[in-house]
């Protein structure tokens, strides 16, 4: 039986139920669905041909019994006295309609050195944030934009689905080449760098300036291994601060041994020296801790299109309380309505915990000291041998006094003392002047 017509079910009963059936078929009246049963036949019709009917019920003197009813016409008709119930609905499923076309939630997926409140913010400037027309957003616009505004952004994709814009992001390591502060780090920089670019006949990256790979330490060589360049050093010398280890440059010599040119670049290699590090570390006995006072102060509120309205008992409460207590942590909860899991709606119950604390004053103990200077000094010297630094003597040691604690000592470790310096442009100079 449909369900957009009106049908109406019904069993004609009586002698001549036949002759009736067969008066209907000539008078153009549609019988569906017809079941013979005894001395009465079961039968579908429409609504308006029902009424055509009479006429021919007094002629055949047959009986209808009324079975059901079904169709839009039957439905209002029986809930006419809860004509506010059906407007209801229609309100409401227009509310519907209407929300389906805006945006109610972002979400960024895969994003680790940007924030998500660095993304949104660059949604904002393209006019793109909760509760704008989804029919006015422009997602190849914003995969553009945020590579632009992001270099370290490599892929984007951005999609609506139900009422949820959805960004998914990918960021990417850029290795930039330069000198380091320290050890073999800026060598491992530069070689990575040249991995990634275009390279020159000579196999030198086009990005690559000429430098000198110098001790970053005093120290003694240890262990010398040469890439590029010429060497300085030799195993066993002691060198200052600032010394030469690797020459970033090549001399070329005729076959009776006189220069004929100096062709420069970048000095690669590893050098090993052993040398002195002070270590020194002050730690105050007296410290600050928070002593909470156990009574905590809640605020429920809703938020509606993105502004937040707190209920006013609540706030009026809230507010005498805190101004009693100046200090507090803030803990929040925020849970967002939706229907189904992409269909969000504009309206959140949000829930905060006011936690109200003091500030006061403790002091460590000596053995609190200790732990402490000794767990520190521990992860400093993991940190060394991750760097390949050799640690040969430790003579660190812990005093305790009133104040606190003092850790200090000398470390002899083994370990990288290169680092790059760029060879200026006016030593380059000279020396091409001089040949």
């Amino acid at each position: 039986m449909s369900v957009v017509s009106n049908q109406v079910r019904c069993l004609v009963t009586g002698e001549e139920t036949l002759r009736f059936v067969n008066l209907c078929r000539n008078n153009g009246i549609e019988l569906r669905h017809l079941i013979r049963k005894e001395n009465a036949i079961q039968m579908e019709i429409d609504a308006k041909s029902f009424k055509k009917l009479r006429p021919l019920v007094r002629k055949t003197h047959v009986k209808i019994h009324i079975l059901d009813r079904q169709g839009p016409a039957f439905f209002f008709y029986r809930h006419k006295r809860r004509w506010w119930f059906l407007l209801g609905m229609m309100v409401f499923a227009g509310m519907i309609y209407i929300l389906s076309l805006f945006v109610w939630q972002i979400d960024i997926d895969g994003n680790r050195k940007y924030t998500d409140a660095l993304i949104l913010q660059a949604l904002a400037k393209m006019d793109v944030k909760t509760g704008c027309r989804k029919s006015e957003i422009d997602l190849p616009k914003i995969e553009e934009e945020l590579r632009i505004m992001y270099n370290e952004i490599t892929w984007v994709s951005a999609s609506i689905a139900g009422t949820k814009l959805q960004i998914e992001l990918r960021e990417g390591d850029l290795k930039i080449s330069g000198s380091s502060g320290g050890g073999q780090t800026g060598n491992v920089k530069r070689v990575e760098n040249r991995e990634n670019n275009p390279k020159t006949q000579n196999g030198e990256s086009e990005t690559d300036l000429p430098a000198n790979l110098v001790a970053d330490e005093d120290a003694i060589i240890t262990n010398l291994v040469v890439r590029r360049g010429t060497v300085a050093v030799r195993y066993g010398d002691e060198v200052k601060k600032g010394d030469v280890l690797i020459e970033g440059k090549v001399y070329i010599y005729n076959e009776d041994e006189t220069l004929k040119k100096v062709d420069y670049l970048t000095a690669e290699g590893d050098v090993f020296g052993k040398y002195q590090e002070l270590y020194e570390k002050h730690y105050q006995r007296k410290h600050e801790v928070r002593s909470y006072t156990g009574k905590n102060y809640r605020e429920l509120g809703v938020a509606i299109v993105g502004k937040s309205f707190c209920l006013p008992v609540w706030e009026n409460i809230l507010k005498k309380q805190l101004e009693e207590n100046t200090l507090s942590e803030v803990w929040s909860w925020k849970k967002q309505f939706r229907l189904t899991p992409t269909f969000y709606l504009p309206f959140a119950l949000e829930y905060t915990e006011y936690v109200p604390y003091e500030n006061v004053v403790e002091e460590y103990t000596d053995e609190v000291i200790k732990k402490m200077a000794e767990e520190e000094l521990q992860k400093y010297l993991n940190e060394l041998e991750k760097k390949g630094v050799q640690i040969i003597s430790n003579s660190v040691t812990i005093s305790l006094d009133a104040d606190g604690g003092h850790v200090k000592g000398t470390l002899i470790l083994d370990g990288p003392i290169g680092k790059e310096v760029p060879i200026s442009s006016e030593h380059m100079a000279s020396t091409r002047h001089n040949e």
